[in-house]
């Protein structure tokens, strides 16, 4: 098989695959605290010496674990098998976020129908859909480049609709966060191979066009998380609750933070989803600054060992199918950390690698195997 080849080894990211188990790692320690429990019993990690009082972090350990398997899977794939598994990975994937819709198949949290139950593990197959988007838009994308100048607006119709549709069906869920990640994913990789300016106009004016309605189809919640923004002293107790505990969280790290297990916003459970979205809120209140400084640090490295990929790519469709990947952890990353502090709205994306979430774990450690993957066949393929 060609992952046994020694000549594509010496084109394998160690770097990168350092930084994707590093981050997760940081990220089992804060879940360790957000998750804790003293009267917590261990639920998988039983045979461990010592006493785990935290069950997020068991699971979250676990599919870490898992996630080993998910890396060493994703990067044995030919670079050429991905070009043709593309659309069935896509159709498969749009199957899911049709069948998760339906009552007796998705189950219900929090008020949003997001997860087909599998015994012990929820599937999300809304996170699937963001890994099949990239392989399916630059299989498309690499396949009918646009003319010198970009694509023109009439060019843009088919790859639009294959991360607009998967977009609506999110949105339906609802999972605004999910939905817009699909989107910022899908317009990136349009950009990156070229858009017309006449074009960019258009959609422009479309989307000017297309507020208004839309900000009426938004559920009410969701309209309360916007308008929060600009003044979350109005509801402190109502839709400003979120984003007013997590600045008290964050502000009150200060520098070094409170230390491990003494963050009184999230000990307290003050700070809601605090194993989820606003983990990082946990962060800066137990670390501090130097904390939130170092781990967002450990993202700007990542993101930039993918984008070395990409500038190294012999091909298009594999700089896409990373800059794809990159897109996709830039945008959770920025909107996650933004929506913590308060400098944008609350939608519910969660900060990757880092936040707790089987689901979204093994999606984005297959993505780092995909970009893992097409770096060291590159020069294979490119021949090929």
């Amino acid at each position: 098989m060609d992952f046994l080849d020694r000549r594509m080894w010496s084109q394998f990211d160690w770097y990168l695959l350092a930084l994707a188990f590093l981050i997760p790692i940081c990220g089992l320690v804060v879940l360790y605290s957000a998750g804790y429990d003293p009267d917590a019993s261990d639920f998988l990690l039983k045979w461990l010496p010592g006493e785990i009082k935290s069950i997020p972090f068991e699971k979250q350990l676990f599919f870490l674990g898992v996630g080993v398997l998910v890396v060493a899977a994703a990067l044995s794939i030919p670079t050429a098998w991905l070009q043709r598994l593309a659309y069935p990975v896509y159709g498969l994937c749009f199957i899911l976020l049709i069948a998760v819709l339906i009552p007796k198949i998705g189950i219900v949290s929090n008020g949003s129908r997001r997860w087909i139950p599998l015994g012990i593990f929820n599937l999300q197959p809304a996170e699937f859909m963001k890994t099949a988007l990239i392989l399916t838009l630059a299989r498309y994308l690499s396949r009918n480049l646009p003319r010198p100048g970009g694509y023109g607006f009439r060019q843009m119709l088919v790859p639009s609709l294959l991360f607009a549709l998967p977009m609506y069906l999110v949105a339906r869920q609802p999972d605004l966060g999910s939905a817009l990640s699909l989107g910022a994913i899908g317009f990136s990789m349009l950009l990156f191979v070229g858009i017309r300016v006449r074009a960019l106009v258009i959609m422009a004016l479309t989307l000017v066009l297309a507020a208004y309605p839309a900000w009426h189809h938004l559920h009410p919640y969701q309209q309360r998380r916007v308008l929060v923004l600009f003044d979350p002293d109005a509801d402190p107790k109502g839709s400003g609750y979120h984003i007013t505990q997590s600045k008290i969280a964050v502000g009150s790290g200060q520098i070094l933070g409170k230390g491990f297990l003494n963050g009184t916003q999230t000990q307290l459970e003050f700070l809601p989803e605090h194993t989820t979205d606003f983990i990082f809120s946990v962060l800066a209140e137990e670390w501090g600054f130097i904390g939130c400084v170092s781990v967002i640090f450990l993202y700007a490295l990542f993101l930039v060992r993918i984008l070395r990929v990409v500038a190294r790519s012999k091909d298009v469709f594999t700089a896409l199918v990373a800059f794809g990947v990159c897109a996709w952890f830039f945008f959770h990353t920025f909107i996650n950390i933004g929506m913590v502090v308060g400098l944008l709205p609350v939608v519910g994306i969660p900060l990757p690698l880092f936040s707790y979430g089987g689901s979204a774990l093994l999606s984005c450690l297959f993505g780092v195997g995909l970009v893992l993957g097409v770096a060291m066949r590159r020069l294979s393929y490119a021949r090929g």
